[in-house]
């Protein structure tokens, strides 16, 4: 195994290379779970399509260990060899098309940067974080504010096109082999290496009403109860609402004390005006004890107000569970709390990364394809709305470890009656989540596509090894 790594490093540059004792080793492969990290002997930073493809070639040939990292906080690591693809930094916009090209080696905060400064009045279906990579979204669905009315960033109205190095090292625009295409849609990227994005842009509003709304604990049945009928009774595609505990973004999640409590994400498109108005967000800011942090944004201010809950990056061993709910109702509502409390109780060590969000939602998010879609890898869903659902600890307690993975592989049973294994969202494959039933239908053509464009397994992911 030493003599191919030798082999692999003799086809890049020495800048191309990263050891354990280089600067930046760290932060090109620390993993968002500490857990997870595998701790690779060398990163590797291709500067080129062209030298990505040498490298994968060969690596495809060899017993070396390898995982590939578009950039951003997600968990890709490997034990010989990881891949970044953070140099991969190209911009285009075309206004006739409506469409953007742009490399993997973005985080979404520089594409709403790009799109803010080259495409103004334009928008990406983009991440609702700046610092979530391009790559680990789009190919494993995708949300964004956008989703309500265009949705996810993985569907074939968003994604358009990719550029993609296969393990034999030829480069290709997805498009151009229809089954290799499909599966990047949800399916993930364990296909090959995709090194740039075409997708649409949206005309899309710069003066939006955003901002948390922050209450105190004794609110939770005011909540609950508003939020419910709100989720019921609002169609409008333009506002969205996220409701957490208050850690995300005032305890570790912003670096400072843990402290539960209650708070809303509020997002509406129509103004400032129609946000603050009876059939905006007035109900919400007229909850007892409610702390009024909102404010007029743009798109990348509203994405840029969650920078601070980077913070656990690398810190915690965490796991996650996102899972699509048919409806927000009272009971959902108390049910999470009570049992995010409860927890917190048998261990409050866990309330360092431990939280609830919900995310009350429109139809066109899952349901703009039909359901189940046979045009993208990821089938869908029926239901509407999502509850994400964390459990984290600092590292050095096994008993800890343990109570927060068995929360989270029963938490989502115990919050909602009636989840089933197909209701998991792509994005949060734990290995409690059964992958053949969040692909149901379309499982068998994924693993068949798997094995065609990557037989070795070389890239790991739910569909290889069947």
């Amino acid at each position: 195994m030493d003599h191919e790594l030798a082999n692999l490093k003799a086809l890049v540059s020495p800048d191309e290379i990263l050891t354990r004792n280089s600067p930046g080793f760290e932060e090109e492969s620390r993993t968002w779970a500490v857990q997870a990290n595998r701790h690779p002997a060398t990163v590797f930073i291709p500067k080129t399509v062209e030298k990505l493809s040498e490298v994968i070639s060969y690596a495809n040939t060899t017993s070396l260990d390898i995982g590939i990292r578009c950039t951003g906080i997600g968990n890709a690591t490997a034990k010989d060899v990881l891949i970044s693809l953070s140099t991969f930094k190209s911009f285009s916009f075309d206004p006739r098309e409506e469409t953007i090209v742009f490399g993997a080696g973005h985080c979404w905060g520089e594409i709403d940067q790009k799109v803010e400064e080259q495409a103004p009045g334009y928008a990406a279906v983009s991440a609702r974080c700046t610092y979530v990579g391009v790559g680990g979204s789009i190919l494993h669905g995708g949300q964004s504010w956008l989703s309500s009315e265009h949705g996810l960033a993985c569907d074939p109205q968003n994604l358009l096109d990719a550029q993609v190095v296969k393990m034999d090292g030829s480069v290709v625009w997805a498009s151009s082999e229809p089954d290799l295409l499909w599966a990047l849609r949800g399916g993930g990227g364990g296909f090959g290496m995709v090194t740039a994005y075409k997708m649409r842009v949206y005309k899309y509003p710069s003066s939006i009403f955003s901002g948390q709304i922050v209450y105190p604990p004794e609110a939770l049945h005011d909540i609950a109860r508003e939020t419910a009928a709100f989720a019921s009774r609002c169609s409008d595609p333009k506002m969205a609402l996220h409701l957490y505990c208050l850690d995300m973004t005032a305890g570790t999640y912003a670096g400072k004390e843990p402290k539960p409590g209650l708070a809303f994400a509020v997002f509406d498109a129509n103004g400032p005006e129609h946000g603050r108005g009876p059939d905006g967000f007035k109900w919400a800011l007229d909850i007892p004890g409610a702390v009024d942090l909102t404010k007029t944004m743009t798109l990348r201010e509203v994405n840029q107000q969650f920078d601070q809950s980077k913070a656990p990056f690398g810190k915690l061993n965490t796991w996650a569970a996102g899972v699509t709910v048919p409806a927000v109702d009272e009971d959902l509502i108390l049910r999470a709390w009570h049992w995010y409390l409860h927890l917190l109780k048998k261990d409050p060590r866990l309330v360092m990364g431990t939280y609830v969000l919900m995310e009350v939602m429109q139809k066109a998010v899952y349901q703009s394809l039909g359901f189940p879609s046979r045009v993208s890898a990821w089938p869908h869903t029926q239901n509407q709305h999502n509850l994400q659902l964390g459990t984290g600890v600092v590292p050095g307690s096994p008993e800890s470890d343990a109570l927060a993975y068995k929360a989270m592989a029963e938490g989502p049973y115990e919050i909602r009656p009636g989840h089933t294994g197909a209701d998991y969202f792509p994005n949060f494959i734990e290995d409690f989540v059964d992958p053949k039933k969040v692909y149901g239908v379309n499982w068998n053509r994924l693993v068949e596509i798997k094995k065609r464009y990557d037989p070795n397994n070389k890239l790991g992911g739910p569909f290889g090894h069947q």
